[in-house]
């Protein structure tokens, strides 16, 4: 175990407020948010996410565009074991990324960087790495001692922010790491097995996640989740809507003011259809309202 993996493993063990699906302790300082209402969203709405290129989106994850004509694909070999190839759609030149078994690319916003899921042993999972396009080379890899599941960049291509399980341990967490320092901060974490929803806003300075607080005793699926909210810097984080009632998840950024979340009423264990809505939001620091 490493000196970064250590100091993680220290941070998670030693936050007992954080046990389970309990309420964790939000940060001391105040928060800084405010909910202004809960609405429905408005035509002509739509998350920051899915308005710019700044994810790369793309709905095969195994075939996901880049700049310049870059396309990172996903292949298997002959042994069915997967790795990244890198295509330049307008020269016809591929080259495997790396040699490794590696899937899930996500282009860094500036196309400088791909990060992706390493398979580096038959008893874990998958780990996070970040190869430099340039130089194909690989200039992250935390060593987390944690799969990754989900990862989304920053709007500066600065900070990754994933979350996964740890190994050995039925512990999820949501956590940043900066390239190309590897400095880590560890978001969120849960004493079970669930996925976090998260989103950046476009300014880069928070991250918006919904946190699950009980889960069907069945299936482990979130039968009730709350709205939370992290300064991507420091890692101190706030709730903004909490219910016993309600699921709130899929969190998107739509302005650096307002979030659209997905919600859906618990009722008897069960949940109820979900609805489609806007969180409007005031910084107190702002001292201005949300825009109209």
């Amino acid at each position: 175990m490493n000196g970064r993996t250590l100091a993680i493993a220290v941070l998670i063990f030693g936050s007992a407020a954080e046990s389970g699906c309990s309420q964790p302790s939000s940060s001391p300082t105040s928060n800084p948010w405010t909910v202004v209402t809960i609405r429905e969203r408005r035509t002509g709405e739509v998350p920051f996410e899915e308005s710019s290129r700044y994810l790369w989106p793309s709905l095969d994850k195994s075939n996901v565009p880049g700049p310049d004509s870059l396309v990172a694909r996903m292949r298997t070999d002959e042994n069915l074991r997967a790795h990244i190839e890198i295509e330049n759609l307008r020269t016809g030149e591929s080259y495997r990324l790396l040699d490794a078994n590696a899937f899930l690319p996500h282009w860094s916003p500036d196309g400088k960087y791909i990060s992706c899921a390493v398979w580096k042993s038959p008893g874990q999972r998958s780990e996070l790495t970040i190869i430099d396009i340039a130089t194909r080379t690989v200039v992250l890899d935390p060593q987390l001692e944690a799969s990754v599941d989900q990862m989304k960049w920053s709007p500066d291509s600065y900070t990754l922010a994933a979350d996964g399980v740890m190994y050995g341990h039925p512990r999820t967490l949501l956590y940043t790491v900066t390239v190309p320092s590897g400095a880590t901060t560890v978001i969120d974490t849960l004493n079970v097995l669930s996925d976090y929803g998260f989103s950046w806003s476009p300014n880069g300075r928070w991250i918006a996640f919904s946190r699950p607080s009980a889960l069907d005793p069945v299936g482990g699926d979130p039968i009730a989740a709350d709205l939370w909210i992290a300064d991507a810097e420091t890692g101190r984080k706030w709730p903004l809507v909490v219910s016993s009632d309600w699921v709130e998840s899929n969190p998107l950024w739509i302005t650096n003011k307002a979030l659209q979340i997905d919600r859906a009423i618990r009722k008897d264990d069960n949940l109820g259809a979900e609805q489609r809505v806007v969180v409007e939001l005031l910084l107190k620091e702002d001292r201005s309202r949300p825009p109209e």
